[in-house]
């Protein structure tokens, strides 16, 4: 596949950030304009130039409405103008799964990403909730495609990362952290993180900045990374074309996924040769 024939090229488009921190006074990200502009002030330094603020909607918690965050995004676009600042900033949610987020999408509590059929949503870091697969149908049946944070920091994913396959199988796509690729959450991670983007099972990357410093800001550094495990045709997609359609509300064509075969060892080998058991 070689959407708009750009992938001899490499990522000429600079990258689209579609989970980020950046909305002030809403959550864990940013405290207040001055520090969103700090973070939008490293997004022009590694040169992108458009980043949908993903605030947390957790249920049962005192999340920030979809009104409130609207009104604060008004502001914070204005002040990036003020300042000079050439960022675009759109709004969306990174949503803890629960099975009511067609609910809450109704009642407008919560925002799909630039109001398009792009949803993001945060599975629990430990575990996979029985019912992901039926919230997965539910979802599509309304129209929207649920777009996984993460995967990679699941823990049950990175015992198993084809759990991720089924559910790309079943119509979610997937966003990788940038971070991870450098290690930020650990080895296990980061090696993680590698596999789902050799399986075909990373639609798009995303900082999930909160702050103005640590790994997340070395964007240019981690693309560098992220070059020496996909080709430029997946680059160009993962990192801008995908990230474009979501801004524009259009299909994603996207490769199957591929099955993770976990590498034997070898004494795994050994073990069989000698007739002293291993793994079946």
């Amino acid at each position: 596949m070689n959407p708009g024939g750009r992938g001899e090229r490499g990522s000429e488009q600079p990258m689209i950030d579609v989970h980020s921190h950046i909305l002030p006074m809403v959550d864990d990200g940013a405290e207040d304009i001055e520090e969103a502009i700090e973070i939008a002030r490293i997004y022009e330094e590694n040169g992108v130039e458009k980043a949908i603020a993903t605030p947390h909607f957790i249920e049962g918690t005192n999340s920030s409405t979809k009104e409130k965050n609207s009104a604060i995004l008004d502001r914070l676009n204005e002040a990036l103008a003020d300042n000079g600042i050439n960022l675009r900033v759109y709004l969306g949610n990174e949503i803890y799964v629960t099975m009511d987020v067609l609910k809450y999408l109704k009642d407008g509590l919560i925002s799909s990403l630039n109001s398009s059929r792009y949803l993001l949503i945060e599975l629990p870091m430990l575990d996979i909730p029985l019912y992901i697969e039926q919230l997965i149908y539910q979802l599509l049946l309304k129209g929207y495609v649920p777009v996984i944070a993460h995967p990679e920091r699941n823990a049950r994913i990175v015992e198993n990362p084809n759990i991720l396959y089924d559910l790309i199988t079943k119509g979610a796509l997937a966003q990788l952290n940038l971070p991870s690729l450098e290690g930020m959450y650990g080895e296990e991670v980061k090696s993680t993180g590698e596999i789902l983007l050799k399986h075909n099972m990373i639609h798009f990357v995303g900082t999930d900045i909160h702050m103005p410093h640590g790994m997340a800001s070395k964007i240019k550094r981690s693309i560098e990374i992220l070059k020496s495990f996909t080709d430029l045709e997946t680059l160009d997609r993962i990192t801008n074309i995908n990230s474009q359609c979501i801004l524009d509300n259009k299909p994603i064509e996207v490769d199957s996924p591929i099955q993770y075969k976990k590498q034997r060892s070898f004494l795994y080998f050994l073990k069989s040769k000698l007739n002293l058991g291993g793994d079946k």
